[in-house]
């Protein structure tokens, strides 16, 4: 509502960042405190981040890699914005973390904790490695989802590092996420997949798209040709 009102009386983001701020220290509650420091970031461009934009950039890192899923959408371009890409000169360990959130899987986790000294690595960001852990199964998964229909318990269990056991905790653990709408074969030991975030757009992304419209124009075409048959049939008899 806040924006919505800066945006009709046409405040510049200068104008606006000290709102934001007082927002954001005021603010208790965890999930509006990072939606109001994210609003400080994005009123940055290059040429004006200062030490509070920087130290904002860091809050705002932390938080979506604490809690990646409850502002997905918010936080999702967050990579792009200025504030955030200077981190890479102050805070070049946390930057690549939030990197691995935001486009990474489980394997890119696991590999920055090794290459950096271990789980101790969180403590200077209290975050919680069983957290970081669990996130990022979830959005491993959703990132798998992206790419396929229908993927077998075997290949879930190897992206995410764990049992085929485990699978269908996963699977349900992203469903209550919100992120990815599925359903499970049991039979089959297959997840059907109905939709799931894209993480990441790029041109594999786009290829997958493109195949699916195909694939989708054809079934289409056929359900149309079934139904001008089934018209045409009365006439000629």
């Amino acid at each position: 509502r806040l924006t919505a009102m800066l945006d009709e009386w046409k405040v510049d983001p200068a104008g606006r960042r000290d709102l934001y701020r007082a927002a954001a220290e005021g603010v208790k509650a965890p999930l509006a405190k990072q939606q109001f420091s994210l609003l400080v970031v994005g009123t940055y461009s290059k040429s004006d981040i200062d030490t509070s934009g920087l130290e904002y950039a860091k809050k705002a890192a932390i938080g979506a890699i604490r809690d990646p899923v409850s502002l997905f959408v918010q936080q999702r371009k967050i990579l792009s914005q200025p504030a955030i890409e200077a981190l890479g000169g102050s805070d070049a360990q946390l930057l690549a973390l939030l990197k691995i959130f935001q486009e990474g899987k489980l394997g890119d986790y696991y590999a920055f904790i090794k290459s950096n000294g271990g789980d101790t690595v969180l403590a200077q960001w209290d975050l919680s490695s069983e957290e970081c852990v669990r996130y990022m199964r979830i959005l491993s998964l959703c990132s798998l989802a992206a790419d396929h229909e229908e993927i077998p318990y075997s290949v879930v269990a190897e992206t995410l590092q764990t049992s085929p056991d485990e699978v269908e905790k996963w699977v349900i653990a992203a469903v209550s996420s919100g992120l990815l709408n599925a359903k499970m074969d049991q039979l089959q030991e297959k997840v059907l997949v109905e939709r799931s975030v894209v993480r990441k757009f790029e041109m594999e992304q786009w290829k997958a798209l493109q195949a699916r419209l195909h694939l989708w124009k054809r079934n289409v075409g056929g359900i149309l040709d079934a139904y001008k048959q089934s018209l045409e049939q009365p006439q000629q008899q």
